[in-house]
Parts: C-alpha cells; sequence; structure tokens
C-alpha cells in the first residue's frame, strides 16, 4: 500500500464505520418498546402548561395515544394512567401517586443527573457529571454556614444595588432581568470565589454567558435529530461558547487553587473564614479526588455552579419582583413585618460596621417566605418537577413500566392549580378563608402557618410531594437554602430602600418554552429611592 492510498482507505473505513454505526442505532430506535399513553398538546407548541393541566385532571376519556417512537396516532380509552407531552424529546409524565418512586429510586435507576447531562450535552457542557463534590460541599459546608455568609451577603446588596441602580430621587425604568442576573452573580460570586475576582466584570460575564451558552446548546442540539446529534453537536458553536468559558474559569482558578493547595499543605494552615477569598474552593478541594484537584476542575465546577445558581434564582427573583409591582397591597405588610423584626431584634454589624440581619431575624420573616413561595407556586421554573431519565426497564407502583432511555417527570403544574391539592383546597382552608388556586394570595402560607401543627409545613425551603419547587427526596435541590436566602436578602433590600410599581401600569408577560416558564426578559419596572 502505497502512502498516497492510506488516507483514502483511512477515510473510506471511517465513513464505513460511521455508516455501521448509524445503522446500529437506527435498529435501536425501532425496537424501542411502544408507549400506548395519552397525548397532551400538539407538538411544536410553545405552551404546555394547559396540557399539563388537562392531563393532571384527566378530565378526558377518549384521547389521542401518540407513538413517538413510529409516528402513529390512534384513539384508545384510558383509565388513570401516565401521558405524554410531545416536547423533543417527549416525556413521559406519571401519576402523583407514583412520585414516591422517584424519592426513593436509586440513581442507577431513576437519575436526574443523566437527564441534565442529555439535555445539556454534558460531555462538552460538563453539566451532569461529577456532580458529588459540588453536591457534597453544598450540603456539609455551605448549608451550615448560612449564619456566617448572610452578611456577606447583605454587605455584597448594599455594593450591588449602589452600582447597578444607585438611589435614583425620581422613578426610574429598570430592566429587571438584567439587573437579576447581575445582582445574583456578583453575590453568589461572593461566596464561591471570593472579593476580588466575584466583582470583576469578567468574572460576573463569564458566570452569566455560560449559563445562556449551555441554554443555547440545549436548544440548538435539540434541533438535530437523535441519531445524528453525536455528529454534530461537538461542532455547534453554542458549544465552543461553553467551552470558551470554561476556559476562563481555568485560568482565573489556577492562582486561586495553587494558594488554597500551598495553605493544606501546611502544617500551621487554618481554616479559611467563610466568604473569604479561597473559602469555597477549600471546601470543594476536600470533597475531590486527588486527581481532579486541578485548576481545570475546579473552574469548571465553578461555572456549574453558576449555571445552577444564576439563572434559577436570577428568574425567581425577578419573578418576585413583578408580583409585587403587580400586587402592591402586599409591599406595607412586608415591610412592617421587617421593621418589627429590626425592633425586635436589632441589626447587627460586622467588623466594617456593615448592619445586617441575623439567620434567626430571616426566619422570622414569615409573611416574606410565604410571599416567595406564593409566587413561585404561579410562576414556576418549569411546569414538570422530578425529571428523571430511566437507566433501566422500571417498574413504577403503580404497575407501569417505562423502558430503558424514557424521560420521565412529574406534573407540577398540575398540583399548583388544583383545589385536589391539600394545600388549596376549601377544606384545608377552612380557617384561613384562603382563596382558591387562581388567585395570587401573597400571604396564603403565613396564614396556614398560624394553624397549630403547620408553623413548620409551609415554609419556602420545605419539600414534599405538594411543594416540589426543589424537587423532592433526596435528589431534592441541596442549594435551596442558600437559594432563599440569597433572594430574600435582594427583596429585603428593595423592600428598605425603594418605592416600587409597574411601568406605564402594564403588567409584564409570563412566556412558556414547551415546559419552561419564562419572565419576560425585557419588561421593566420603575423604582425610587424611597423616604423615609
Amino acid at each position: 500500500m502505497s502512502l498516497n492510498t492510506l488516507p483514502q482507505h483511512t477515510w473510506l473505513l471511517a465513513i464505513l464505520l460511521g455508516v455501521a454505526w448509524l445503522i446500529q442505532k437506527l435498529r435501536a430506535w425501532r425496537a424501542r418498546p411502544k408507549l400506548d399513553f395519552p397525548v397532551m398538546g400538539e407538538p411544536g407548541k410553545a405552551d404546555y402548561s394547559d396540557a399539563i393541566l388537562e392531563g393532571y385532571r384527566k378530565v378526558k376519556i377518549l384521547q389521542l395515544c401518540y407513538d413517538f417512537h413510529a409516528d402513529r396516532l390512534c384513539c384508545v380509552k384510558y383509565p388513570d394512567t401516565p401521558f405524554i407531552i410531545p416536547v423533543k424529546p417527549p416525556r413521559v409524565i406519571m401519576p402523583m401517586s407514583t412520585y414516591k418512586d422517584a424519592m426513593v429510586a436509586p440513581t442507577s435507576q431513576l437519575s436526574f443527573l443523566t437527564s441534565v447531562y442529555e439535555m445539556f450535552q454534558g460531555r462538552y457542557t460538563h453539566l451532569g457529571v461529577h456532580q458529588e463534590p459540588v453536591v457534597a460541599t453544598i450540603k456539609d459546608e455551605l448549608t451550615k454556614s448560612i449564619a456566617d455568609i448572610l452578611p456577606l451577603l447583605q454587605d455584597e446588596c448594599d455594593y450591588a444595588f449602589e452600582k447597578e441602580l444607585g438611589r435614583p430621587k425620581e422613578w426610574t425604568p429598570i430592566p429587571v432581568h438584567a439587573k437579576m442576573l447581575r445582582f445574583v452573580a456578583t453575590l453568589s460570586g461572593r461566596i464561591f470565589v471570593g472579593l476580588p475576582l466575584s466583582r470583576e466584570e469578567e468574572w460576573i460575564q463569564a458566570s452569566i454567558n455560560y449559563t445562556r451558552d449551555c441554554m443555547a446548546v440545549a436548544y440548538a442540539s435539540q434541533k438535530w435529530n437523535a441519531l445524528i446529534r453525536p455528529l454534530v453537536v461537538p461542532f455547534l458553536p453554542e458549544v465552543r461558547k461553553a467551552q470558551r468559558d470554561l476556559k476562563f474559569a481555568r485560568d482565573k482558578m489556577a492562582p486561586i487553587v495553587a494558594d488554597v493547595l500551598k495553605r493544606h499543605n501546611s502544617e500551621k494552615s487554618e481554616p479559611i473564614k467563610a466568604g473569604s477569598r479561597g473559602a469555597f474552593v477549600s471546601w470543594l478541594l476536600n470533597h475531590m479526588p486527588e486527581k481532579q484537584k486541578n485548576a481545570e476542575r475546579v473552574g469548571i465546577n465553578q461555572m456549574v455552579l453558576s449555571f445552577v445558581s444564576i439563572h434559577s434564582t436570577s428568574t425567581t427573583v425577578t419573578f418576585a419582583l413583578f408580583h409585587l409591582a403587580t400586587y402592591p397591597e402586599h409591599i406595607e405588610p412586608l415591610r412592617e413585618e421587617l421593621e418589627q423584626v429590626i425592633k425586635e431584634d436589632g441589626l447587627k454589624k460586622d467588623a466594617k460596621g456593615h448592619a445586617y440581619l441575623t439567620k434567626s431575624s430571616f426566619q422570622k420573616l414569615r409573611k416574606l417566605d410565604s410571599f416567595l413561595k406564593e409566587s413561585q407556586r404561579c410562576s414556576p421554573l418549569i411546569l414538570v418537577t422530578g425529571a428523571r431519565t430511566c437507566l433501566t426497564d422500571y417498574t413504577f407502583s403503580n404497575g407501569v413500566t417505562l423502558p430503558k432511555g424514557t424521560l420521565v417527570a412529574w406534573p407540577l403544574w398540575g398540583v399548583y392549580n388544583s383545589t385536589s391539592t391539600e394545600f388549596l383546597s376549601p377544606e384545608y382552608n377552612a380557617e384561613t378563608g384562603n382563596p382558591g388556586p387562581e388567585v395570587f394570595d401573597g400571604f396564603r402560607f403565613a396564614r396556614l402557618r398560624e394553624i397549630p401543627g403547620r408553623e413548620a409545613k409551609h415554609q419556602a425551603v420545605l419539600t414534599n410531594e405538594e411543594s416540589l419547587n426543589f424537587g423532592h427526596g433526596y435528589q431534592a435541590c441541596p442549594g435551596r437554602f442558600f437559594a432563599v436566602y440569597e433572594i430574600k436578602a435582594i427583596i429585603i433590600e428593595i423592600l428598605r430602600n425603594y418605592d416600587i410599581r409597574l411601568k406605564d401600569g402594564v403588567k409584564p408577560k409570563t412566556w412558556s418554552n414547551e415546559l419552561l416558564v419564562n419572565p419576560d426578559f425585557g419588561a421593566m419596572i420603575e423604582i425610587k429611592r424611597r423616604e423615609t
């Protein structure tokens, strides 16, 4: 064989291997079992909220069955069964009676991280893979350090609001979501990487951009057929952008990681104080295998933290501020509660003289906690909960078996909009007179907590089968405690120092992208300095 013909043979072999791979994938695709469940909604819709409600309430008996493996439609009768939402890829929505299965099933059978990995192309974005050190750090150190972190969050709030908003004397419009992205990136960065890096514009932008770029990767990859997606995704421009973000984080983490490792190796080293430069990195390194203790891996983990914290938290606080401006009757009671707690507990001061509320003071703000929880009920980040990928053929407690590879979830939107849900039922609210699910009532949960025996049941951080914003069970969001305190710190800053109203009296719209729920990213509210 001559050197001139070798490249031709190499290309021919590569093509033959590629064709063989596609044939094997096609055969496996065709061999997948048929799922004869009713379909709610039409393929290609932008908003499936009505479909989730219809499927949850099971109004219909005669429904369309969509066999998404063979692209056939048929009509059949179904009793109380799962249903399919025909997004890309389709989701099987299980009855809430089976949610306990998601809580107890091992990750080797029903996996949340696999869902994340597949949706966001984790091979290239690193989402959904090697997350154990991050989860352990959040559970074991971050959550237990909330009391020490709160003064720093409030100090950073003062800095961020002064920098981004100032103290305008006249009504001034602000793009809420854009500002909340920057606020959350700044506050989270103060804890995750510390000063001065957390305030550097390049770091703030990289943290925000990685979140956006990973979302773009998810949308772009779903445009391609699953059979050829692995061949296309590595070359998508969205993937290259996400990888540039990761390289930037690696370069920025290098000196911090080197400094922390030097301290770790020193016999006289002392624990790094929570919130200071390198503290979170130090916690993280304690949970990482030796071979992963490098700037690249830590940089990846920092960007993953940015993704899980910035997108969800900034969107949640955006919705909360929209609700606050839309229902201003809540503002004065929230301020009165805050002022009463300050009167009782006082404001503490840190070493630099910055005033702050303690963790115990935050916990007394039941109306604020209730307002946030009601905002999440009316505007959740996603219409479903408990997203899992079946890693094996899995039989649920109702006898339904889903084949390996099926994406499954549960109907959060149905739970939050039905009087069959206990906390929304007339019977449960007999003592409070709370309205039905169609009404936004910011103090709904505060009134429920006044009833003996329910004092702790309806907190924003609590998870159960009717409180699912953060999931439930051992795969529930470990960062929910940090996120809730961070959101409350931002809202408290608004309540204490600003007046707020709708711009031109227009309520911002909410829109859906398949199962995701989004605020109007360009919507504005008006603020001005509060006269006290």
